[in-house]
């Protein structure tokens, strides 16, 4: 098959997506598992105010409630999470927002490989597809640590520019150099390339430029 072949590269992009949701999952797994302990520990209270000799059924009433109210918030907030994996929509979503997202679904990782953030991007008012921004932007932050050897401070920012927005994720000096040594020994899938990145924003329609300490996304404003 020839390399320019428009179906090669799709398959291409394919395993680079692949790449990155072996890649997510981990964090994935993290975020559902921290949802499940109050939804936990409310289920052990509530057993234990039921084997009482004389239950007092206004705090019974109280507690199931509580743990109604996190389960059904564990659930929407699980389908969501697990929405990463096979994204069933596109619609349009804060730039803002879905970055902060993203950053909160890494950010474990990164602190355990000695990173700090600062995400600088709320004063940006524009919507873009959230597949893109989940797909381009968190490989580009995972490309751009996973090529750095020690700490550092990942800085995000954003502005409009003619014709849509671009979003800068650049390292600085920073970050804790314990953790980064600490997190070196911890195990991944394997590191995202840029050829990763470069295929997903191609198939995405993303403009991508970067270097070894800073990566650029110029996103077109939709139609």
């Amino acid at each position: 098959m020839h390399s320019d072949s428009p179906v090669l590269k799709e398959r291409l992009a394919e395993a680079a997506r692949y790449a990155l949701m072996r890649r997510l999952l981990p964090a994935i797994r993290h975020n559902i598992a921290g949802l499940l302990q109050p939804i936990g520990m409310m289920s052990a209270i509530l057993e234990r105010r039921l084997k009482a000799p004389t239950p007092d059924m206004a705090q019974l009433d109280k507690s199931t409630q509580a743990l109604h109210s996190l389960s059904r918030e564990a659930a929407a907030s699980s389908q969501n999470l697990m929405a990463w994996l096979g994204p069933k929509d596109n619609e349009p979503v804060g730039v803002a927002a879905a970055i902060d997202e993203s950053l909160g679904l890494m950010m474990t990782e990164l602190s355990f490989r000695g990173f700090s953030v600062a995400n600088e991007t709320a004063a940006l008012q524009m919507q873009l597809p959230k597949g893109v921004l989940r797909s381009v932007f968190t490989a580009s932050l995972i490309a751009l640590t996973d090529n750095v050897q020690g700490a550092a401070k990942v800085v995000v920012t954003a502005a409009m520019g003619e014709g849509g927005a671009q979003v800068t994720i650049a390292l600085e000096p920073g970050g804790s150099p314990e953790m980064a040594d600490f997190g070196s020994h911890s195990k991944i899938y394997r590191v995202l390339d840029w050829d990763d990145v470069e295929l997903l924003a191609h198939a995405e329609g993303v403009s991508l430029s970067h270097n070894e300490r800073c990566v650029q996304l110029r996103y077109s404003i939709p139609a």
